[in-house]
């Protein structure tokens, strides 16, 4: 679990927003088998088909993840300044977005992982100053995160919000308690949030999902951890659940940058005053702590709440999640996906596939 201690917490975590799913969103995979390739050579019909490319996280190499072609990388790898503090720039954070367009009609946004300190531990400090690094701010419940800060912050201009659905995820919040091995006592609370909006002359929908850390007592700081924002225009959401789920499942991280990255925030750490030591070693032993748990909650928590099936790799054999919405699903043996609707389409006579050895990923036989 190494190679993940860095990347986990911030991107490979992140809380998948497809548990805003409503039941009657809930689709059945398609089990339809591909007709012969002397028949599928047409091309595709418009829409009905994704060509996913892997993509390299270009700051500083920490990750991989597939991106539609023609669509936007925005972010990556984020370094805060130290003079401000050591809680939240001693080790990298992630903040990225993949987009359709320039102005993120169709668009998914992972947030970073920040702290921030409860301002009833320091009543010398006013809400909205800085303390070792962190924004001191009242603790806040997943739902009111979503709602009150990161949503206006990143939609300043949106209009006619309305709120369609909260679901609160205790199961969730559950097993990041049941896990939890720190001494230090911390509650946890994760829900889902869908909203839609006016923007730019476009109505849109959005699920925001976040797990918040409450570590209480006299270290008194919390956390938003699996941070996640996915919209596109109302009427075209459902269509898209199925791109979004294959982009998320994608995430691959680097293990060399994750080994000198863990490296050198020990460095950074080291090199703090005594109290900041204290509390970053209290920090360390939560994250170290949280390295085991986030793996395991993330892949149930998929599998769980949200619709999802297991499909074998046609190249490796190796069994991969993604969503059981209705599509065929091709893989190439580097790793680039090709999703379609259309279940009479065979890549390999698409000149757009860009190769000749895709071959079907069906579901795992059961």
């Amino acid at each position: 679990m190494i190679a993940k201690h860095v990347l986990l917490p911030v991107i490979f975590l992140s809380l998948m927003i497809s548990a805003c799913k409503t039941d009657s969103a809930t689709a059945t995979a398609s089990t339809t088998t591909a007709t012969p390739a002397a028949q599928t050579r047409k091309p595709p019909a418009p829409g009905t088909v994704w060509y996913l490319r892997r993509y390299v996280e270009p700051r500083e190499g920490a990750f991989t993840i597939l991106k539609p072609e023609g669509w936007i990388f925005e972010g990556g790898v984020v370094r805060l300044n130290a003079a401000s503090g050591p809680m939240n720039s001693v080790g990298a954070k992630i903040d990225f977005a993949e987009k359709k367009d320039a102005a993120g009609s169709v668009m998914m946004h992972w947030l970073p992982n920040m702290s921030y300190k409860d301002p009833r531990l320091v009543p010398t400090f006013q809400v909205g100053s800085n303390y070792m690094g962190m924004l001191v701010m009242p603790v806040m419940s997943s739902q009111s995160y979503l709602q009150q800060y990161v949503f206006p912050r990143q939609h300043p201009k949106a209009s006619n919000v309305k709120v369609v659905r909260v679901k609160p995820l205790p199961d969730v919040a559950q097993q990041y308690t049941q896990k939890n091995a720190s001494a230090l006592p911390t509650q946890y609370d994760a829900s889902c949030v869908i909203v839609t909006y006016d923007e730019g002359g476009i109505h849109y929908r959005e699920e925001m999902a976040a797990v918040i850390e409450n570590v209480q007592g006299s270290t008194g700081w919390w956390t938003n951890h699996d941070t996640l924002m996915v919209r596109a225009p109302a009427a075209d959401f459902e269509k898209m659940r199925p791109l979004f789920s294959a982009i998320h499942k994608s995430l691959r991280g680097n293990p060399q940058w994750v080994s000198g990255e863990n490296r050198g925030a020990a460095q950074r750490a080291s090199n703090a005053l005594q109290t900041q030591r204290y509390l970053q070693d209290q920090r360390h032993q939560i994250v170290e702590n949280r390295r085991e748990t986030n793996a395991e909650i993330r892949h149930e928590h998929w599998l769980d709440i949200t619709g999802q099936e297991e499909y074998v790799n046609p190249h490796t054999g190796k069994i991969e999640l993604d969503s059981n919405e209705p599509k065929t699903r091709w893989e190439s043996s580097n790793g680039d996906l090709v999703i379609s609707t259309d279940p009479n389409y065979d890549p390999n006579f698409d000149p757009k596939a860009a190769h000749t050895d895709y071959k079907r990923s069906d579901i795992r036989p059961r």
